[in-house]
């Protein structure tokens, strides 16, 4: 026959266990919510970089050309300084008429779900080159201008496309190996 110290030490032993048990079923209803938000987080941010990089896979064309054409445009102007005034119509250059078009792919990635920062500044530059290609057209007495603006974009537009080219290929060889 249990004596009244067994009692009480098996009631005190019953709240104990009561207790810690209500203090695991609390952390595992906390626990268990977050861990699966973490995971669908992962799996959201897994789905994001693969789209962002098909993205960039259909976009690295383009990207070379636009390395190449900003960096041809640039020597052109200025390997010829002397010659301000219609520089659009002595330069037949292929940048100049790809920054629109470029402008309009990256339109399209702008609103999107995909964010890149260096995209966005890329994207940035060309809407504003494009810009200043409209003034310099519309506007005969600030070619000049128009034409030093040009080209200090062309060059920030050339870092970066080379910046992303760097990247894109970074990510593909690590994938690689």
């Amino acid at each position: 026959m249990p004596t009244q110290a067994d009692l009480i030490f098996n009631q005190e032993l019953a709240a104990w266990v009561q207790a810690v048990g209500s203090v695991i079923a609390i952390f595992v209803a906390v626990c268990v919510p977050l861990y699966l938000n973490h995971l669908q987080q992962q799996r959201d941010l897994a789905v994001e970089q693969l789209q962002k990089q098909k993205y960039f896979v259909t976009l690295l064309p383009t990207l070379y050309r636009i390395q190449r054409y900003s960096q041809d445009f640039i020597q052109q102007i200025l390997a010829h300084p002397e010659q301000d005034q219609h520089i659009l119509h002595h330069l037949e250059s292929e940048y100049l008429e790809l920054v629109p078009v470029f402008a309009k792919e990256l339109h399209i990635f702008v609103h999107s779900q995909i964010y890149d920062d260096l995209l966005n500044q890329l994207a940035f530059q060309l809407f504003h080159a494009e810009e200043i290609l409209a003034q310099y057209l519309h506007n005969p007495k600030q070619q000049l201008k128009q034409q030093q603006r040009l080209v200090v974009h062309s060059q920030e537009i050339l870092k970066l496309s080379e910046q992303l080219i760097q990247n894109i290929e970074q990510y593909y060889i690590k994938t690689k190996v």
